[in-house]
């Protein structure tokens, strides 16, 4: 046993002690990341980001290309640029100053306003009517309540329907159980069931159900179909019409294939397999190409579209101001920080610009035949090696083609979809994974349907084609162009 004087010392110590620590952290600024966040932007979605930040840094401004450009202003720019390069912190005396350095500006928006107009009575009409001729499309929620406002009498029924219509998804679907709604409500389950079944009556057809099953079910009713083989088959057969089944839905209800194809084309093909959806509110955006491929005889030319965006000045009232000795301590740190974050958002779309041209002009040289030859096959290209001859990060190449689209030759195209696997053929040539994918299109459209290929077998032509394929990348691919397995493609005669 130790002594007493070697028996060890277990007091808690307490109170305060200095400890040094050495660890590395990776610290991304907020103009790094105004930079990432500019990559992956696509066009439409630029302006209102470059608006919202003319809006948020008084010395921007939107330039008007009919205007001259100000040398002088330019000039200033550049002897400020060589200020603290440092970002500056913001106060909270800052919105102060900016209300300040607004009022010398009202004077001159109060000049520049034009005389009120005069208008007619009739001109006030007709302005009225414009107004009142403009509406937006109805939401799935507000389509169901209007029609349970004029459906239900008492207001109990409808405070009950406009408890069940908040439950619908923007799909038409009702995936809360009831009984869980009548838990949170406290109301009576025989009645919700009740309102429910009134409410999948409404237009459109099929709402309110809990799956698809339930949704084609009612929509058939909707229909005056119930007695109806279609009916039938969705009803007591829905997992072997999933499957291609028939064999075996006509052992059941003894018809022939004939009847089971036309229920299934005449009857079932033309229901909603999700009713709500056109109620959504999002609304359909044409696509805008971030840049251009144009041929010029045997050459391609990249143009990245900058038309598309505003451009950009400093507010030159403001950079005088900078230079002007009697203006406060705190008004000139706050001007030159709003000036750091100018030249840095227009660095950062310049790099922007910048980073999709060179992409485009890899793309155009190594997809050359591709965009100049209606049978031109795509390179395998991969974003790891395009990122190492630009020597850029592979994030940033992912980051670029995001979301954007180039116009070609041959079409439109998103970036993304240049960038494929490598497959290898028997002869030794390099083939894109889009190859391969067009290759099995290919087979499966020849097929016969009542004796479809399976994936094995199309993996064994495509080794007879010189492109081996494993079964599990066949499965992969024909899933990808959404296509169904070899049960799902048979046609029964």
């Amino acid at each position: 046993m130790p002594s007493k004087s070697q028996t060890p010392n277990f007091q808690l110590q307490t109170g305060p002690k200095q400890q040094l620590h050495l660890a590395q952290r990776l610290i991304m600024s907020a103009h790094m990341q105004q930079a990432i966040r500019l990559l992956q932007l696509p066009l439409q979605e630029l302006e209102p980001f470059i608006e919202e930040q003319v809006v948020l840094n008084p010395l921007l401004e939107i330039s008007n290309e009919e205007e001259d450009d100000s040398p002088e202003g330019e000039e200033e720019i550049e002897a400020n640029q060589q200020d603290e390069e440092e970002e500056v912190s913001i106060n909270d005396k800052d919105l102060t100053i900016l209300s300040r350095l607004e009022e010398d500006l009202r004077d001159h928006f109060a000049e520049s306003e034009s005389a009120p107009i005069h208008r007619t009575s009739e001109d006030e009409k007709l302005r009225t009517y414009l107004e009142q001729s403009i509406c937006a499309d109805l939401s799935l929620s507000e389509q169901l309540l209007r029609q349970a406002h004029e459906t239900f009498e008492t207001s109990k029924e409808l405070e009950i329907a406009e408890v069940l219509i908040g439950y619908i998804d923007e799909f038409g679907f009702l995936k809360t159980p009831l009984s869980e709604i009548c838990s949170l409500h406290h109301l009576s389950e025989e009645e919700l069931h009740r309102i429910l079944a009134e409410i999948q009556t409404f237009d459109p057809y099929g709402v309110g159900a809990s799956t698809i099953q339930e949704s084609l079910l009612i929509q058939l009713r909707c229909l005056h179909k119930e007695h109806s083989l279609a009916y039938q088959i969705v009803r007591d057969h829905y997992d072997e019409l999933l499957h291609n089944h028939i064999p075996s839905i006509q052992k059941t209800l003894k018809c022939s294939y004939e009847e089971i194809q036309r229920a299934i084309e005449n009857d079932i093909a033309k229901l909603d397999l999700h009713p709500g959806t056109h109620f959504s509110s999002q609304p359909t955006r044409a696509i805008i190409p971030d840049v251009t491929l144009r041929q010029e005889n045997d050459q391609l030319i990249v143009e990245v579209e900058r038309d598309y965006t505003p451009s950009l000045r400093l507010n030159s009232r403001y950079l005088k101001m900078l230079n002007d000795p009697d203006i406060s301590g705190e008004t000139r740190h706050f001007l030159k920080h709003h000036l750091f974050s100018a030249r840095w958002l227009v660095r950062n779309l310049h790099q922007r610009y910048s980073t999709v041209e060179r992409i485009a002009q890899a793309l155009a040289e190594k997809q050359y035949q591709f965009f100049t030859k209606p049978d031109g096959q795509l390179v395998p290209l991969t974003m790891k090696t395009l990122a190492e001859e630009l020597d850029v990060h592979e994030s940033t190449i992912a980051r670029t083609v995001s979301n954007k689209y180039i116009y070609t030759p041959r079409g439109l195209f998103p970036l993304r979809s240049f960038f494929t696997n490598k497959y290898v053929s028997e002869k030794g040539e390099d083939l894109s994974s889009t190859t391969v994918k067009q290759a099995i299109l290919d087979l499966i459209s020849k097929e016969d349907k009542s004796h479809p290929l399976s994936d094995d077998k199309i993996s064994l032509l495509l080794k007879q084609k010189g492109i081996t394929c494993a079964r599990r990348t066949v499965a992969k691919y024909r899933l990808a162009l959404q296509i169904g397995n070899m049960q799902q493609r048979r046609k029964f005669r």
